[in-house]
Parts: C-alpha cells; structure tokens; sequence
C-alpha cells in the first residue's frame, strides 16, 4: 500500500511539475543491441533526468561528471565514467534516469543488464533504494529494487522476454526519503547497461591431470576453451584460492578432483568448467661432487644442493639399489658416480648425481699422496700441519694459485698472489677443522693435487 501511495504521489507531483514519466521524447527508437557506458562525462544524448523535487539544483539529477562522496569515493572508477545520483539533504523523492525507446525486435533472448555502486559506510544499511522499472509504452512494470553495501562494484542483470518484440524504455529511480539518517551518505552509482541477447558461447569445459611444482595450478594452460577470453576464473567455495588465472592448491588433496569456473558475462553469464586433479612434482635436487679417501664413509644427500625431496631411492655406480645414503667409498682410486632417483605421481621422475673422487690418501708415518704432478719441484711441509703449510716453488712456476676443499667439497680457503713467481710462500690454517682436505695448486698449464691432514 505505502509503495502503491508512494508511486501515485510521485506521478501526481511529476505532472504538476511538468514531467511526462512516460518520457516519450522526439527521440527515434534505438535498435537493439543497446549498450551505454556514461563514459563522455555528460548526459548522454536521448535519455532524460528527470526529479520530482521543484529546486534546480544540481543535487536533485543525475550527474554524469562528478564523483562518489562518502563511502563512494573509493569505487575503482573516475569521475566521468558513471552516473551518479547524489545523496542530498534536504532529499529530493526521486531522481529518475530514463533511457531512450529501446526497439527489442532484433533479439531472440533479451535481457537488461547493468552495474551499480552502492556503500554506505558511516550508517551500514541505511540504503538509498535503486529502481528498476519498465515502460512498455503503456505501462511501467518494476523488475526490482536493490539496495544495500559492498565496496565492489556489483553486476545485475533482468530478462525481458516479457517485453518480446516491443519497443520498451528502462527508468532507473532513487528514494531518499526512505533512509534513516540523511541520504548524503549514500550515493547510488550506474554504469555498464546493456540490452542483449543472452547466448551461450563457443566455450568447452576441459579436464586435466596436472604436474605442478610450487603448489599452484595454470588455469590458463590449456585446460579449456574460453569463450571470448574476457572473462575470469572463480572457485566459490575458498574465493582466496584463485589469484587471476593461478590457483593455490598447496593445502588441498593430491589426486582429488576440483571444479573451477571460467566466468564471462556480457548481459548474462556463461560458465566454463575446468575440473582438474594435481600432483606435485618432486625434485630430485641438483648434482654435486666431492672427494674422499679410499674406504672412507660419505652421506651422498651431504652433497646434492636445491630442493631435495626425500623418499626417493639411491643406486650406485653398478646401477644397484642402496639401502642407505650413507656408503664407503671405493677401496680403488678413480670416479663413482652415484644416482637419487625421486618417482613422481603423474609426473616424470627425477633424478640427480653424485661424484665421489676417491683418492690415495697420507698414512701416518708415510709420505704425502699425489693425485696429480705437473710441476715436479713444487713440494709441501708440513704434513700432518697444524697452524700453517709452506709451500716450496725453487722453479718459480708463474702465476700460480692455490685452493683447499674439505671432504664435503667446499672450498675453505683460497689464495691468488701468494705464490705468484716467488719461491716459497706459507699458508695460514690454523682455522681450519681437524680432518682432512685437498691442497691443489694450478695455473693454466697444469695443477698439483695433495692430501693434508690437518691436526
């Protein structure tokens, strides 16, 4: 009743002020498909704005040049981009915002589709209402009134195969009596409307079983046909999965199946569904080498780097099966290699390498070993060492450059001048942990390669 008496208020009020509601215009009607975007910062041409409050002011229409106040302001759009009805004090009953005759002949599906803005952040929900109405030439039908908060803009959209084949007008109304508080914290935002076939797209739903590392899924990768390729990606049952095309699967079942939507929207929505199961790429890790004496223990994960997974399987040189990482080295001086093999659902496996140089190595009581001798007069002293190792080079062998590795092959210590055309030079390591390392010393035309223990 109070609607009824309100509608009928506002017709009276309307034509004592002058105001045909109807609003036929001198306007032809437009064909279908009808599209207005308020982008050109005025009232666009053949629609009329209209307000059953007799003041002039600016307040009373809708604006097309002027942005949102309040909790408006922050909408993502900048002025000039929408239609704005102003929230005023004292309120105008209503502002009306009237489209030109829209002829529906040319579609087979109609439908009525807009965005609006709506936020009242100092008095949430105390709404202005936004009104959607109908003239068919005769007479005007309400499709619905929204209202309420969301600091996104929100889509709606309206079929009209009711009105089939009929020229029809779209009146888009506010009330600002009906908030509470005063309406000027409520401004009510339009943008986007469209009148259009609603049609189903060329889009193909897909499946697909993914290898994925980093716990994050493509969606972008093959998985469907998109429509047109204007649309986005949404999984409604945890929005926060889905960032753009990826989809954060790091917390949900390998192996289990999970629909996510392709969701395009012209004047109605068109739906693509990728279902997909994933699993996770494990890495093998990246390959390493190191030294070792002859019959000495060595932890083969010690020395792969990158991301390792564990539960994989380690094979020796012969291509058996190990039942540990941790070996003995090979009682013969040479080159093993060794394999980590990571076996992957659905994926491919990996695997990486180990080297293990193995070497004689100094007995006590013995001489140092040599791996190698280019240079015949370069010696070492002492050896076992505790604080420091002298180096003799009576040939003054130019340009040479000296480093030691410990087992695990990581170079501890490295010196490019001390040796470079003198005869002797001495190598601080009493720093160094007890155990035993590599001493190489190389320029371009060869190397010397000695054990030291240092004690």
């Amino acid at each position: 009743m109070k609607t009824t008496l309100l509608k009928a208020l506002l017709t009276f009020t309307a034509f004592a002020l002058g105001f045909n509601l109807n609003a036929q215009t001198s306007c032809l009607p437009v064909p279908a498909p009808f599209y207005e975007s308020f982008d050109s910062g005025a009232a666009p041409t053949c629609w009329d704005n209209l307000s059953s409050d007799p003041s002039t002011s600016p307040d009373n229409f809708w604006k097309f040049n002027d942005q949102g106040d309040y909790g408006a302001v922050n909408n993502g759009r900048l002025a000039g981009e929408f239609a704005k009805a102003d929230g005023s004090n004292p309120n105008p009953d209503s502002m009306m915002l009237i489209s030109p005759e829209i002829d529906l002949s040319a579609l087979t599906t109609p439908y009525l589709s807009f965005e609006w803005f709506s936020n009242n952040t100092d008095f949430p929900g105390d709404n202005t209402p936004l009104i959607i109405d109908v003239f068919d030439g005769t007479t005007w039908t309400n499709l619905d009134t929204l209202s309420g908060d969301s600091s996104a803009w929100r889509f709606q959209n309206y079929d009209l195969n009711a009105f089939m084949n009929q020229s029809i007008q779209v009146r888009f109304m506010v009330n600002q009596t009906l908030t509470s508080n005063q309406a000027i914290y409520n401004d009510i935002l339009l943008d986007e409307v469209r009148i259009d076939d609603c049609v189903s797209t060329t889009g193909q739903d897909g499946t697909a079983q993914i290898c994925i590392t980093g716990g994050v899924v493509n969606l972008d990768d093959n998985i469907i046909v998109k429509p047109n390729g204007g649309g986005y990606w949404s999984y409604p049952s945890q929005p926060g999965l889905v960032s753009g095309s990826f989809f954060n699967v790091s917390n949900l079942n390998q192996g289990s199946s999970y629909e996510v939507y392709y969701i395009e929207r012209l004047v109605c929505y068109d739906t693509t569904v990728a279902t997909i199961s994933f699993y996770n790429y494990e890495s093998a890790g990246n390959d390493g080498e190191t030294w070792a004496c002859q019959q000495e223990p060595v932890s083969l994960f010690d020395h792969l780097s990158g991301n390792v997974a564990i539960g994989g399987v380690w094979f020796d040189f012969t291509g058996s099966q190990l039942n540990s990482s941790l070996v003995i080295s090979e009682n013969i001086p040479g080159y093993y290699r060794y394999y980590y093999v990571v076996y992957n659902t659905n994926c491919d496996n990996d695997t990486a390498g180990v080297i293990i140089n193995v070497e004689e190595c100094w007995n006590p009581g013995g001489d140092v070993s040599l791996k190698k001798q280019d240079f015949q007069n370069i010696s070492i002293s002492p050896n076992p060492a505790i604080n420091h190792i002298k180096i003799l080079n009576p040939s003054n062998t130019s340009a040479l450059k000296v480093e030691m590795i410990d087992l695990n092959g990581r170079l501890v210590l490295e010196e490019n001048i001390a040796l470079n055309n003198v005869s002797e030079a001495i190598l601080d390591i009493h720093h160094l942990e007890k155990g035993i390392y590599t001493l190489r010393i190389y320029n371009g035309e060869g190397q010397n390669v000695y054990k030291i223990v240092k004690q």
